[in-house]
Order: C-alpha cells, then structure tokens, then sequence
C-alpha cells in the first residue's frame, strides 16, 4: 500500500503534432514519460493533485485520491446560511468542486436536499454558502467536498472516480442556533498621545459576527470602522488602535454584533481619552549653591516605533527534502539598523505548501549565531497534524497564541514553540529566548527547515523577517524661566552661550535666586505635551554663625533656649549638638534642627553643658558655629518657716518666722493660709485667735529660683475659761468661750446686772467647722448704767454653765 503519493502531468508542445504522456506505476515509483509523433520543441511537468493510492495500479490511468478529515469540525446552525469557500492548489480552469451533506444522517448522500453545494468550472477558490434546513438532525454530520476536473470526464456524484481530482471528508457539528448577546461591554481606555489601545467585547450565542462603529465625540454621529490607519480588527471582536494622536481624545467606539439566527444589535459606547505625554526632566527638581551649574534634560524618547521588513529571494522556491533530519537552509540579509536601538518585536512571515504540516521542523538563526525553534512538529511537537500549508503564517516575539491546533492554512500571527530541538543539523538550536538572538541585528538571519516523515515534501516559497524598533532619540522642547529676567539659561556646559528658545533636549542653568524651570515639546508624530515645572533651589552660602546667649543660668526644673544667629545663608537647615565633657566632643540632639534650641524639664545633671550648632545651607554645606552656649543650673532654695507658739488662745499671739538658702530676694516671700494667699512680702506672719490654720511660705531666692517651704498648722489650745474682753470696756466686748467641735451645743449667754436682772441675752448654735473660740460680741453702752455685770454661758444641751464679770465704767 502506498500513500500520501502525488501525481503528475506532462504539459508539452509538439511540431504539428499533439502530444501525449503516460504515468506509470512500477512497485513503489511513478515515471511519466512525455513524447511526441514528431519533435518536441518545449516540455515542462507540473504537479496536479494529490493522490492516495490504495493499490499498486499499473495502467495509465489513476483514480482520484480521498483523505478523510473527519476529526476536523466545524459547527452550523440549524436554519442558518453560513459561507464556505473551496481552495485548489494548483487549480485549472475546468475545475468543478461540490458539496454534500448527510443531514439524515443514514450514511448516504442521495437524499433530496443533500447535495448542498455547486461551484462554476474555475481554478479557484470556489467560493458559496450552505443553508442548513431546520429538519436536519443535530450532532457531529459528514460533509464530502470532492473537486474534479470536469474536461476529462464528469462525476458530480459523492462517489466514484474521476481521472483527476480529489474527494475529502468533514464533520459538520449541527446545532440550535442561540442568539447572540453581549456578553462583556467594551470598556472606556485612557491613553498617552501616541500609545496603543484596544476595545473588546465578548458575546455569548452562535457564530457572532462583530463590527465597530466610531464618532468623534458624543453628539456627533456613528460611521462604520473599517481596518486601516490606526485601525485593526475591524471585523473582530476587539480592534486595535496604534499610534493615536491627540485628535482622537474623546472619540467613542461601539461594537456591532449579529448572528446566524440574531438581529444586528449594538454595544454600550466606549469613550477613548488620549492624555499629552508627561515630559520627564532629570532631574526633577535641584538644590544648587549659587554660582553653580545645573544641567537639566528631558529623558522622554519620542522617535517613531520604525519596522524593517527584509524579504528573502535567493535560492526561493526552496524545497524540504523529504524524511531528512539534515534540513536545508535559507538567509536573508538585514541591514541599516542603528546601532543602541530598542528591539519591540521580530516576526518571521512565511508561505510554505506542504501536504502533511506535522513534518515540519523550523528553526531561526541570528547573526550572532543564536538559534531557536520556530515550529517544532505540529501539533505540540507529535507530528500528528496532517493539514496542508502554510499561507502568509507569522511568528513573532510578542504574540501568546499557540501555532499548534490552529485552523490550516495557519494565516495570522502566533507566538514560536521555542522546543529544544537538535534538528535540523544544520540549524541546532542553542536558545529558547528571543533575547540572545537581537544582540546583533544586521547581518545574515537564516530559517534552517527539515521535514521528519517519508511521503510529503514542502515548498518554501517565500519568508520575510519585520524588526520593529525605537531609536533612542530623545524629545527636544522649548525651555522657559521664571524669573525670566536675567536670562540664566544656557546651551553650554560653561553656561557661556546663551539659549534662545530653540527647542533643545538639554539646557544648563545658572541663577543667582531660586527659580522654576519649565518645558513642554512635540514629537514627531505630532503629541504635544504636557508642561513639566523643575524647581531649582538656589542657596546662600553662610557668612557667619554664633550661638547667643554665651550663658544661661537656669533654676532646676526650668526652661530656656539658645539661639543660632548666622550672617548670609539661605535656605538653611540646623543641627545642634551637646558638650557633656567641657567642648570636648560634642553629639548631635535628636530633633534639634529649628534656629533655637529649647530646653525644658532643667535638671542639676545639665549643670555645665555646652551647646553648639551646625548650619547647612542646601549644596552650599555647612558651618558649625565657634562660639558656644553655656547652661548654669542653680538649686532651688531651701525654705522653712517656724512659730514658737502653735497653740493660742484668745488675747495671745504668734510670729511665724521664714528662712532660706540662698537668701531670699528683696520682697521674696510669698504666703498662704489654707492655701489662699494673704499679704505680706516679708518672712514673717503675724498670728492671733482670728487667724489659725495652715500656712505656707513660697521665696523666689536671689537667683531668681523658687521653692515653697514647710506647711505650719496655728491652733487653738484648749480652756475651760470664759473669756471677756476689753474688760472694764466701755460698753462694747466679746465673749469666747472654747468649743472643741466634737458634739453640735446651743449657748445661750445672758447679761445680768448688779440686782440680777437679765439686760440682754442671745443664743448661738454652734457646729462642726465653727471657730474653736467663737466670738460673741455684745454691747453695754449707751443709757446702760455702769458697774458690773454678770455674763453667763448655758449650754441648753448639756445643762453646763461658765459664768464671768464684766464691768462697765
């Protein structure tokens, strides 16, 4: 059994006579001889088909081949017309293709209605549409497509043979057709002017069929997108846009989609805004010491994307040997890359005829000797798939689609196998990256191909390597100053040669005060940016920096400061720094970077410290000051105050006296009585029956320190004696009589005269917090006749009585 043979015919002129030819089959090879009657003047042999034999025919005549490609389906929907188009390799003009469908599915093509397909007489493609009737039944339903050459005998039968042509098999998998509906909306891009963007949507249902719409903006109406310009994939369900300017900011995208069995309907719009590129300075911003020279450039790159495209054609058509490892090659030369470029993708483009695809292995070599794998035995490296060509098929470094189990002839663009692949010899590859290979890029890029089983040969007929990249050429844009006045922009490093608006990527700025920069530019494809602002920040270096006060006498527990005072210097930053060892060394404060050091919570251990500072104005550096702070910490004086007597009684006084060390200053005392303050600036208090409690001293010393003393506590001393005074009086007197607050008492103190009569009498209610000697005041003047007078005291609950002589003169 032979298989996967191909046939042959003979095209020849003869000298008035007609010309023939004959195949013939002898074990497993075929000659075809071509003669004439007479002498050939012209003979050629042109191959017209494949031919799968199913045994050994040694007559002149051969039947047409079949293939089955049963486990290639495709779906259709009932009630549906879908299109379906008939590719002849090396077609002739008398050609016929027709199609048939088993939509009974009782394994016959006979029935009413099946033959679903008749192409006119042509070379092809034979291009129609099939309707799938609504009674076919639905599931996996084969499909014969037989071509025949109709000038040597017709057969428009599904079965049978014809002297040349070829009958294959599908699988039709018939279903319900679903309406389409959206699925995902597209979705509104923001962009930089310049950029890429897509729109997608997805649609759930049968056989979708996308379309897009634009507008320029909102209010404005829809018009049909079609592929071109910036635009792709027009007719799917994302298109692409490349390289938008900024005329399209606010244009918005709809996608059209219908259906086998749906109306066209419309997705939500998607609005496109296009941003102006940001110009990126470097630096952003600068600190200079004034005199100095500071660069500025912008790094944006805004050379066009460029793509090279070198199109082999030595050595083209190039045959595959059959079932040879060795393999074959072919080079194509690239030239006029500059050098420093940025590499966005290389795609090989190629168109290849080969009757069993699964033979091939192709691998890609750089210049620089790198090699990696292209294709690597369709599908997934087994070899199993037995599809036919290659037609305008590119691999690229950017694409993620697989090659292997795509639909042949394998058109658009898929990402390489990148297997490890030791064949072809003359090709092994030494990489599975792009990367190695794009180190060189002029020089000799060359496809190494071999095919790996016996009975299929292919044609390389053309190939093209595209190498897309940007050149490092960076933005030129127009400079401005503010403060524009003087001009401190320059072209030169010396900052000699003025600059006078003439777009340029980098400039040098010399100004003598802070001052902001500003730039915008175009690139070549015509984005404006946006305005990028560069502060520069100029310093002053510092003159001079002393620290004042020289010294600070501080109380313990207080507070004070230092300050730096500096002479020139802006802007300027500050570090102070303590002496614990008499200026010694001295150790940064944490925190102290203000004009002034503030010191708080002043303990005796910072007696002596010393304190400098350091200023730093921006590049111009810094300056530590020579003259130096001084912290004197003094005590706190030590205050007591004493009585001799702490007990009294009505009539008697006390002086409490105060003391301190260090003596106190003039008119430095202060005093409280239960914590009120009362009069009196010296160190003495004078105490009688009317003034007990606590009292408290607070001295502000001769260094100006402050402390309070002691608590001291007057009381009254305890007596059973009534007390009346003045006595002899007047008339006017006061009665005490002493109460020691444990239990609540109601006096009541009566006046009698010498006969014994009551001139006068009054009650007092007495509770806890009333004074130890209440005073009871009364008054015998006036028409009262004088002598004595008796006073008594009755405690109304208790029953006591004190009684006392009073005389009035």
């Amino acid at each position: 059994t032979q298989s996967n043979a191909t046939f042959y015919r003979c095209n020849v002129t003869c000298s008035g006579n007609t010309g023939t030819s004959t195949a013939i089959q002898v074990g497993m090879n075929l000659s075809i001889n071509c003669y004439c009657a007479a002498g050939a003047t012209s003979t050629s042999f042109e191959k017209i088909a494949r031919v799968r034999y199913n045994q050994i025919d040694n007559s002149s005549t051969s039947t047409a081949g079949y293939e089955n490609f049963l486990t290639v389906s495709t779906p259709a929907y009932l009630g549906a017309t879908s299109p379906i188009t008939i590719n002849l390799a090396g077609g002739f003009s008398p050609d016929q293709s027709f199609v048939w469908i088993d939509f009974n599915q009782n394994g016959n093509f006979s029935d009413p209605g099946e033959l679903v397909y008749t192409s006119g007489l042509s070379a092809g493609p034979h291009v129609g549409a099939i309707t799938i009737p609504a009674t076919a039944l639905q599931g996996n339903t084969r499909m014969r497509v037989r071509m025949h050459d109709s000038s040597l005998g017709g057969n428009s039968t599904p079965c049978g043979t014809s002297t040349y042509g070829q009958v294959e098999d599908y699988t039709v998998n018939i279903q319900v057709c679903v309406p389409v509906t959206y699925a995902t909306q597209p979705a509104s891009s923001s962009i930089t002017c310049g950029g890429n963007a897509t729109f997608a949507v997805t649609a759930n249902g049968s056989a979708p069929v996308y379309g897009w719409q634009f507008r320029v903006n909102a209010s404005s109406p829809w018009q049909d997108l079609v592929n071109g310009g910036i635009y792709a994939g027009a007719t799917t369900n994302t298109i692409t846009l490349t390289n938008v300017l900024a005329s399209y900011n606010g244009y918005q995208y709809r996608a059209l989609l219908s259906g086998a069995c749906a109306a066209l309907d419309y997705s939500q719009p998607a609005t496109l805004t296009v941003n102006p590129p940001a110009p990126v300075v470097l630096p952003a911003s600068a600190s200079i010491c004034n005199g100095t020279i500071q660069a500025l450039t912008i790094t944006n790159s805004v050379s066009a994307p460029v793509t090279g495209v070198f199109a082999a054609s030595a050595g083209l058509p190039l045959t595959v040997t059959d079932n040879n490892t060795t393999g074959v090659t072919n080079a194509v030369a690239v030239s006029g890359i500059p050098a420093g470029v940025v590499v966005t993708n290389v795609a090989i483009k190629f168109n290849m005829t080969h009757t069993w695809v699964g033979d091939l292995v192709m691998n890609l070599k750089a210049p620089n000797g790198q090699t990696m794998n292209l294709i690597a035995a369709l599908n997934g490296g087994t070899g199993s798939n037995s599809t036919a060509n290659f037609t305008n098929t590119v691999i690229d470094s950017v694409s993620t689609t697989a090659l292997s189990g795509a639909a042949a002839p394998r058109t658009g663009t898929f990402r390489a196998d990148k297997f490890t692949a030791t064949i072809p010899t003359v090709t092994p590859t030494t990489t599975n990256s792009w990367l190695p290979l794009l180190s060189t890029l002029n020089g000799n890029w060359t496809l190494g191909m071999c095919d790996i089983g016996a009975g299929d040969i292919g044609v390389l007929t053309s190939w093209e390597i595209q190498i897309s990249y940007v050149a490092p050429v960076f933005a030129q844009g127009v400079w401005t100053a503010s403060p524009s006045s003087p001009n401190t922009m320059f072209t030169d490093a010396a900052a000699t040669v003025p600059y006078t608006g003439t777009p340029a990527t980098t400039i040098y700025v010399k100004p003598a005060v802070s001052t902001n920069y500003s730039v915008q530019f175009t690139t070549p494809g015509g984005c404006t940016s946006s305005v990028a602002t560069i502060p520069v920040t100029v310093s002053q270096p510092v003159a001079g920096l002393n620290v004042t006060p020289a010294t600070r006498a501080v109380c313990i527990g207080g507070s004070t400061s230092f300050s730096a005072t500096t002479t020139g210097g802006s802007p300027l930053t500050y570090q102070w720094a303590l002496s614990t060892d008499g200026g010694t060394t001295y150790t940064n404060i944490t925190g102290a970077t203000s004009a002034t050091l503030s010191l708080t919570n002043i303990t005796q251990a910072m007696n002596g410290r010393k304190y400098r500072v350091t200023a730093t104005a921006g590049p111009c550096g810094a300056v530590t000051s020579t003259s130096v702070g001084t912290l004197t910490v003094n005590s706190l004086p030590v205050v007591t105050i004493a009585a001799p007597m702490v007990k009294l009684t009505p009539g008697r006084t006390t002086t409490i006296t105060g003391s301190s060390n260090p003596p106190a200053a003039a008119n430095g005392y202060s005093w409280t009585l239960n914590g009120a303050g009362i009069a009196g600036t010296g160190n003495s208090q004078t105490v009688n029956i009317n003034q007990l409690g606590t009292y408290q001293a607070t001295v502000t010393d001769v260094n100006g320190c402050v402390n309070k003393s002691n608590e001291l506590t007057i009381t009254a001393e305890g007596s059973d004696r009534l007390w009346i005074y003045p006595n002899p009086t007047a008339g006017a007197f006061q009665v005490r009589l002493y109460y020691s607050g444990e239990r609540a008492e109601k006096r009541v103190v009566t006046l009698y005269n010498s006969i014994g009569q009551a001139v006068d009498s009054k009650e007092f209610v007495l509770v806890a917090g009333t004074p130890a000697y209440l005073q009871m005041n009364f008054d015998l003047g006036g028409a009262t006749a004088k002598g004595p007078y008796v006073v008594k005291v009755a405690n109304l609950y208790n029953g006591r009585v004190v009684s006392g002589i009073v005389m009035v003169q």
